[in-house]
C-alpha cells in the first residue's frame, strides 16, 4: 500500500513539473505578442524572463558590425550596462556571439571571461547567456543574471533559447520596419512570426505531454488531465487565426462580397460539434434569396454564437434561430435572432460581454472572442446586442440579435405588352 502511494506521489510530482514547464514556456512564448512595436515586445520579454527565473537582471546586446552593443537591460545596473560595447570573440558576450553557443558562468566576479565592468560593479555572480540567431547568423546575445549563485536547469536554458528566438524575430521586424515598410506589411510579418513561434512552442509542449503520457502506471485522473492540457495546447493556434481576422477586419481592404445569409447560418450549424452529454435541438427554417454584403468570417460569427449557446447551457438546450427583415433609417436590414433556453447572462454583465479584456477569452476551436464578433459586425455596418429570452429573468435563457445591411434584389422590369 505504501509503495502504491509513493508511486502515485511520484507521478503527481512529474505531472506538476510538466505543467509548470509548459506554463513557463507558454509565458515566454506569449510575452509581448500584443506589443505596439518591437522595442515594447523586447521589454516585455526581458521582464518575463526576470519573473520566471527570479533573476536580478536581463540584458540584450545587438551586433553592430564587429561589435556587440548593449541595447536593452532591465534590473540591476541597467543604466550603466546599456553603455557597454565589446568586440565579437571577446568576453562573455563576444564569445557567445562567436561560437553561437550558450555560456554559463557560475562566479562572474572571479571568472576572467567576464570583462563587462558593470557586471562586476553590480555584484552579479551567476550569468547564463545564449546567442540570438537569425538566418543562421548571430545578431545579438541575450543573458540573465543573478547576484547569488544560481545553477541553471535544462528547462531554463530551453526557455532562454525560445526567448532569444522571439527577440531575434522582433529585432529583424524592427529593422525592416525602419526601411519604410507600411503598417499592414509590418502587422503581417508579426503574425507570421507569432504563428512560427506558437508552432515551435506547441511542439515542445506536446512532446513533453507525450512523455508524461508514456509514464508506466499513470493513473486515469492524471492521464485525463494531461489529455485536457493537450487539447488546450492544440487550440492555442486559434490565437493566430483570431489575430489574422482582427488584422483583416481593421484593414481598409477588408474583402467584402455578396453572401447568402441563410447559407452562412446553415454552414455554421453543420460545423458545431454537439456534446454527447446533453440534448440539442435547433429550430431554423432557411429561406432563399436573403443576401448581405459580408465577409467569409461571418460564418465564424454565427458559429461562435451557436456554439456558445450550446456549450454554456446548464443542460439540454433548445435554439430558435429567426431571420426577419426590418427598415432602419429608411434602409433595409436583416435581423438574426439566436434564442436559447438556458444560457445565463446576468444583466450587469451584458454591457461588458463584447468588450476586449486582455488575457481573457472563452473562445475555443473555430469560435471567436466576443469582442471580435462585435468588431467584425461593426466593420460590416451591422451590430449585435444581447437580451433576456424572458424579459426580466436572465436565468431563462438569452437572445442574441445580429443586425446586417440587406441587399435587395433588383426588380426585373416586366416586358411592355405587345398589342396586335
Amino acid at each position: 500500500m505504501m509503495g502504491k502511494q509513493e508511486d502515485r506521489g511520484s507521478l503527481q510530482k512529474q505531472l506538476d513539473s510538466a505543467n509548470e514547464s509548459l506554463q513557463a514556456v507558454l509565458d515566454i512564448g506569449m510575452s509581448g505578442y500584443d506589443a505596439a512595436d518591437a522595442e515594447e515586445q523586447l521589454y516585455e520579454i526581458l521582464q518575463t524572463l526576470i519573473d520566471l527565473f527570479k533573476a536580478d537582471a536581463a540584458v540584450l546586446h545587438i551586433r553592430e558590425g564587429d561589435n556587440l552593443a548593449s541595447f536593452m537591460a532591465l534590473g540591476t545596473g541597467e543604466e550603466e550596462t546599456q553603455r557597454f560595447t565589446v568586440p565579437i570573440g571577446q568576453g562573455f558576450e563576444g564569445k557567445i556571439a562567436e561560437t553561437k553557443r550558450h555560456i554559463y558562468v557560475q562566479d562572474a566576479q572571479a571568472d576572467p571571461i567576464v570583462i563587462n565592468p558593470y557586471v562586476k560593479r553590480a555584484g552579479i555572480h551567476s550569468t547564463l547567456g545564449v546567442p540570438m540567431l537569425y538566418g543562421g547568423e548571430a545578431i545579438g546575445v541575450l543573458h540573465v543574471d543573478w547576484r547569488s549563485t544560481h545553477l541553471f536547469s535544462e528547462l531554463e536554458l530551453e526557455i532562454l533559447q525560445v526567448a532569444a528566438e522571439r527577440c531575434s524575430s522582433a529585432i529583424a521586424v524592427g529593422r525592416l520596419c525602419e526601411l519604410n515598410l507600411d503598417m499592414s506589411r509590418q502587422a503581417s510579418m508579426y503574425l507570421d512570426i507569432i504563428e512560427h513561434d506558437l508552432k515551435t512552442l506547441n511542439k515542445i509542449m506536446l512532446d513533453d505531454l507525450e512523455t508524461v503520457l508514456s509514464i508506466p502506471g499513470l493513473d486515469r485522473d492524471a492521464r485525463d488531465t494531461v489529455k485536457g492540457v493537450k487539447r488546450d495546447v492544440e487550440e492555442s493556434e486559434t490565437i493566430v487565426d483570431n489575430v489574422r481576422i482582427l488584422h483583416h477586419t481593421l484593414s481598409e481592404d477588408l474583402p467584402v462580397e455578396t453572401l447568402d445569409l441563410d447559407g452562412l447560418i446553415e454552414e455554421a450549424i453543420k460545423d458545431v460539434s454537439w456534446p454527447q452529454t446533453k440534448s440539442v435541438n435547433i429550430h431554423y427554417t432557411p429561406l432563399m434569396g436573403r443576401m448581405v454584403n459580408g465577409s467569409a468570417v461571418l460564418e465564424d460569427v454565427f458559429y461562435t454564437l451557436i456554439n456558445n449557446a450550446i456549450m454554456c447551457s446548464r443542460g439540454d438546450v433548445t435554439l430558435d434561430i429567426n431571420v426577419d427583415k426590418v427598415n432602419i433609417d429608411m434602409q433595409p436590414y436583416y435581423t438574426v435572432s439566436i434564442i436559447d433556453n438556458s444560457q445565463e447572462i446576468p444583466d450587469d454583465t451584458k454591457d461588458e460581454l463584447f468588450t476586449f479584456h486582455l488575457g481573457i477569452t472563452q473562445a475555443h476551436g473555430k469560435a471567436l472572442p466576443m469582442f471580435l464578433v462585435k468588431l467584425v459586425l461593426d466593420r460590416l455596418g451591422g451590430d449585435i446586442r444581447v437580451e433576456n429570452r424572458v424579459p426580466g429573468d436572465y436565468k431563462k435563457g438569452s437572445e442574441f440579435v445580429i443586425t446586417l445591411p440587406a441587399i435587395e434584389a433588383q426588380a426585373v422590369p416586366e416586358p411592355e405588352p405587345v398589342y396586335p
